[in-house]
C-alpha cells in the first residue's frame, strides 16, 4: 500500500510543473520570467528601491520605542559597503494562495562573494506584495547591487488553508519597503 508524503508529516514542495499550473490562477508572480523558474524554485530579481538606516540620526535602535530614521533611495545600482546593511525588495509582485507557504533563501552564488540575503525566510499564506529583503555585505570590499540581479529564490510548500496574511499580518499588503512600527514582546504576569 502506497502512502502519501502528508501521511508521514512531510510537506510536499511544488515542482516546476505545479508552479506553472497554478500561475495566474491562484498564484501570482508579475512579471514572470520563464528563465527564473527552476525544478522546484523561482528566482526573484532586485528592484531599484533601497532603504538605509541613517546612523547619524539613529545612534541606537531601541526595540521598546522604535526611533529609526531611514533614507529611501531609488537607483539602478548601489555599492553596499563592507559590513553595511540595506533593505531591498523584489521587482516581482507575489500573491500567495491561502494553501501555500513560501520559503525564501539567498542564492549560493551571492553567499560565496559575501552577500547575505535574508527575508525573514517565509511568505505566509495569503501574502500579497513585493518580497522585502534584508541584505548585508559580509565581505571586506564593496559589492555592487544592480537592478534585475537575481537576488533570492522562492520555494513553494503546500499547507492546509489558513487566514490570509495580508489581512492579519504586521505589514499587510507590501507595496513598498516599510520599517516595523513596533516590536512585540511577551506580556509577563508580574
Amino acid at each position: 500500500m502506497h502512502q502519501s508524503l502528508e501521511a508521514f508529516g512531510m510537506i510536499p514542495v511544488l515542482s516546476q510543473n505545479e508552479i506553472l499550473d497554478r500561475l495566474n490562477k491562484d498564484l501570482v508572480i508579475k512579471p514572470f520570467y520563464e528563465e527564473s523558474l527552476g525544478e522546484v524554485t523561482y528566482d526573484i530579481s532586485l528592484a531599484p528601491e533601497f532603504v538605509f538606516v541613517e546612523p547619524h540620526y539613529t545612534p541606537i535602535i531601541d526595540p521598546e520605542k522604535l526611533n529609526v530614521r531611514a533614507n529611501r533611495i531609488f537607483a539602478n545600482e548601489i555599492f553596499l559597503q563592507p559590513h553595511q546593511f540595506v533593505l531591498a525588495r523584489s521587482a516581482e509582485w507575489i500573491e500567495v494562495p491561502n494553501d501555500l507557504l513560501v520559503l525564501i533563501s539567498g542564492k549560493s552564488s551571492l553567499a560565496r562573494i559575501g552577500l547575505e540575503v535574508e527575508a525573514a525566510h517565509i511568505l505566509h499564506p495569503g501574502h500579497k506584495g513585493y518580497v522585502v529583503l534584508e541584505v548585508s555585505n559580509r565581505n571586506s570590499v564593496p559589492i555592487k547591487l544592480k537592478r534585475g540581479m537575481l537576488i533570492a529564490q522562492l520555494l513553494f510548500l503546500r499547507t492546509t488553508k489558513v487566514h490570509s496574511y495580508s489581512s492579519v499580518g504586521s505589514f499587510g499588503i507590501q507595496s513598498r519597503i516599510d520599517l516595523p512600527k513596533e516590536i512585540k514582546f511577551i506580556k509577563e504576569n508580574i
